[in-house]
């Protein structure tokens, strides 16, 4: 698990060297794991079947969106703000769960997701001053938070799917049509596929193969083997890790005020998290894994 939080940290970061657009990162992203996931499906003898495809499509179509979006709000926002507000997919997630799956909503979720969302808006507007113009880091802003529905709905989704579609089938069949709903954006918005050169080959293989394939697959692996209520708290972890490698690799600097409501939404949602699986209700490695 640690390592799983580890290389999902590392995503914006790879993403972003590559100096492309986000439908062309997302495009050739997608491709790239299709294309090993289908080697490992073809090595394991586990080819998906019709039913399998109709049962997954929807989830493979939100987590290409998903994706998509992601990567086409950090071209205006820092990679901080960016995950912290991807990190708030619980409490988005918490009426739904409460409407839908039964969930109990408890005092300890309801200022949980408050505290959450209070410094998630606290951390936006204190985000320090980039080259970004004031109307650039708005539309980053508002694809952050479209990439963030898209995964809540992607872990509703796949809730309802996984107990039916075994793990290699389920991450193919997701793969295979999120990447053909990203290639449908690319022919609607004619992207130029060919944007990608050079280093940045090797920056995104390493995204599809690391973040993408290895750190879903482990996350998959653990969740068996990890109690629920330490495998939810350590996901948390991604937004610290990322903030970090950005300020590493990217100089994406954060200010102290940024830095304490990161720490606060996190220690808010790592509550949340052990709340919920203690609960035995959705938590974000229930989907994912």
């Amino acid at each position: 698990m640690i390592f799983a939080s580890l290389m999902w940290s590392t995503g914006g970061v790879l993403g972003k060297s590559t100096h492309a657009s986000g439908v062309v990162l997302s495009f050739w992203r997608l491709w790239i794991a299709s294309a090993v996931l289908l080697l490992m499906v073809a090595i394991t003898k586990r080819w998906p079947s019709r039913i399998d495809f109709r049962r997954a499509a929807l989830a493979g179509v939100l987590f290409g969106l998903n994706i998509c979006a992601f990567f086409i709000a950090i071209q205006s926002v820092n990679i901080a703000t960016a995950l912290i507000i991807a990190a708030l997919a619980p409490v988005l997630a918490l009426p739904v769960s409460v409407r839908f799956f039964g969930e109990h909503l408890t005092t300890v979720k309801l200022v949980c997701a408050a505290a959450s969302v209070i410094g998630v808006v606290v951390a936006v507007v204190a985000t320090p001053a980039s080259g970004s113009s004031g109307e650039s880091s708005v539309i980053g802003y508002l694809w952050s938070l479209l990439a963030l529905v898209f995964w809540v709905a992607y872990l509703l989704v796949s809730k309802s799917v996984r107990p039916r579609v075994e793990t290699v089938r389920f991450m193919f069949v997701v793969s295979f049509i999120g990447a053909l709903t990203v290639s449908l954006l690319a022919v609607v918005t004619a992207a130029n596929l060919g944007e990608i050169h050079g280093t940045g080959w090797m920056w995104v293989s390493i995204l599809a193969i690391g973040p993408g394939i290895c750190g879903h697959g482990l996350v998959a692996w653990a969740q068996p083997r990890v109690d629920a209520s330490v495998t939810s708290v350590l996901i948390q972890a991604e937004p610290i890790g990322a903030t970090i490698a950005a300020w590493i690799f990217l100089d994406e600097r954060i200010n102290l005020t940024q830095g304490l409501a990161m720490v606060g939404v996190i220690a808010a949602l790592c509550v949340l998290a052990y709340s919920e699986s203690r609960e035995g209700s959705m938590t974000i490695v229930d989907a994912v894994s």
